[in-house]
């Protein structure tokens, strides 16, 4: 087996639509370190957020302001226990959405106090945002979905892969967009999401958002964070701070992304938190990519073996 080079690696977390009922559990029982970061998220939080996260109800987990704390939590332990036997910087990191909070961590700009702080007024002032919906579409290109978007007076939330696209507006202009995407042969799948969410309808729950990016320090990164807003590399405090109080009202560039860290000299990504969304993506990004996973105690086990790291010496 060929060992990855230690020195390529990026890592990428993942944001709303990962979360699962158990996300974070296995891994904060098999590994102290995961569980003492986990309930360092759970103390910024007004409701009991392990229980939620571990046994559910799903239906109360899926809720924005209790999904995003949730993700961060998870993608945080997870981390954490990667970190005790993996200690190199890693090239580049970035997060889908709510995920560059736990990238901007990763890479030193915040603390994870302040990463907790700010998830959690974001996860409100999203589930507090005005009505809207939105909905993936298959099988189209980047132009074509953005020109009936344009149209129907809707925008692309999320460029996910080149034929997957997320959409978000007013509930009639999506679903009338929809009618023409379905009609232009595309597939469109109604997503059970509370607002229109990196959408100009969101801009009242930004505005509040910045408030709160304005009153936490950054510092500059450790390694360059390739930001949702445009998918370039940052380390500089003040660029991160700017993008960040930008990206919940546009769009996520997320094959830029991967396309950036790509071009950068990233030679295997790993996907920190719930579930293998990001990995899907990735591939169908860049079918050659290598991709690794740390979501509980197994897909750790595996990563560490992949990069050639005996875990029975560390322990």
């Amino acid at each position: 087996m060929t060992l990855i080079n230690q020195k390529k690696i990026a890592l990428v977390f993942p944001g709303q639509g990962s979360q699962s009922v158990g996300m974070g559990q296995d891994i904060c029982q098999t590994e102290p370190e995961a569980k003492s970061t986990f309930y360092k998220v759970v103390e910024e939080c007004d409701f009991d957020l392990a229980k939620l996260a571990w046994t559910g109800p799903e239906d109360a987990l899926k809720r924005t302001c209790h999904t995003q704390p949730a993700l961060l939590a998870t993608s945080a332990a997870c981390l954490q226990a990667l970190r005790k036997y993996w200690t190199d910087v890693p090239l580049c990191v970035a997060g889908h959405s709510l995920g560059e909070i736990s990238a901007l961590w990763a890479a030193g700009v915040i603390s994870l106090k302040q990463a907790a702080e700010l998830t959690v007024i974001r996860g409100q002032l999203m589930e507090g945002s005005p009505s809207g919906s939105m909905a993936a579409v298959l099988g189209m290109s980047e132009e074509g979905v953005k020109e009936v978007c344009d149209d129907y007076g809707i925008v692309v939330a999320n460029y996910n892969t080149p034929q997957q696209q997320v959409v978000s507006g007013s509930e009639d202009g999506v679903l009338k967009a929809s009618e023409k995407l379905i009609e232009l042969k595309g597939k469109v799948i109604p997503l059970p999401v509370s607002g229109a969410f990196h959408s100009p309808l969101v801009e009242e729950a930004n505005r509040k958002f910045q408030s709160k990016i304005n009153e936490t320090d950054f510092q500059d990164a450790e390694c360059p964070v390739i930001q949702n807003l445009d998918a370039m590399p940052y380390e500089k405090s003040q660029d991160l701070k700017a993008n960040l109080s930008l990206q919940m009202t546009s769009s996520v560039q997320w094959v830029k992304t991967i396309q950036k860290m790509l071009e950068l000299g990233t030679e295997c990504f790993i996907e920190v938190g719930s579930g293998k969304v990001l990995s899907g993506l990735i591939k169908k990004i860049d079918r050659s990519a290598k991709v690794l996973q740390v979501n509980d105690t197994n897909s750790l086990n595996s990563t560490l073996e992949s990069l050639g790291i005996e875990k029975s010496v560390l322990i």
